[in-house]
């Protein structure tokens, strides 16, 4: 046997119970742990003393996690920024004029609900949610206190989940964030 192997043999368990202090899935650990023994490999560092062989594995290990971890906080970020964006051009294809006979219902379904319920509720939808106002605007224009106007609002869009499917209820809210994200620029 090797020294290489010698050293493989002896570490690469330790090393791989290590690495899963850092990532969860078993094989990512074995990956990591992997991709530091062919470093180890291409560099000769098993031709280092044993106490800084075990060092230099142990920090090379924890080193590719944390490197493992912050590549794929990156990846999901790009994720999450793919989908919001699909989002935005769902909702672009919902407000052009190319809408479907069940997008027009599922819009019929939104105003119908809206229409449902009681005045109060109504109104501060509509300022709220399509007229893109905040929340201290509606209370300035209706002339109500700020709380009374997210109590409201609250139990206003409690009433249409209840009514609306999920679909239905992304479209209401991407239709108000949509108008302003466009009034932002």
């Amino acid at each position: 046997m090797t020294s290489f192997e010698r050293i493989y043999t002896e570490h690469y368990h330790y090393l791989f119970l290590y690495s899963l202090k850092f990532v969860e899935n078993d094989n990512d650990a074995h990956d990591i742990v992997q991709e530091v023994f062919v470093s180890v490999w291409e560099k000769e560092k098993y031709k280092l003393e044993k106490t800084h062989l075990k060092s230099y594995l142990f920090n090379s290990v924890r080193n590719s996690c944390f490197n493992y971890l912050k590549h794929q906080t990156i990846v999901r970020k790009h994720v999450e920024e793919e989908h919001d964006s699909l989002k935005m051009h769902e909702l672009d294809f919902y407000k052009s004029g190319e809408k479907s006979l069940i997008e027009k219902e599922d819009l019929e379904k939104i105003y119908a609900a809206i229409d449902s319920l009681s005045d109060n509720y109504k109104e501060i939808i509509q300022l709220s949610r399509f007229e893109g106002l905040k929340n201290k605007q509606v209370a300035e224009q209706l002339k109500i206190p700020g709380r009374t106007v997210e109590t409201r609002l609250f139990r206003a869009l409690n009433k249409l989940r209840e009514i609306l499917s999920d679909k239905q209820i992304f479209i209401l809210f991407n239709l108000s964030v949509r108008k302003e994200k466009k009034n932002n620029f």
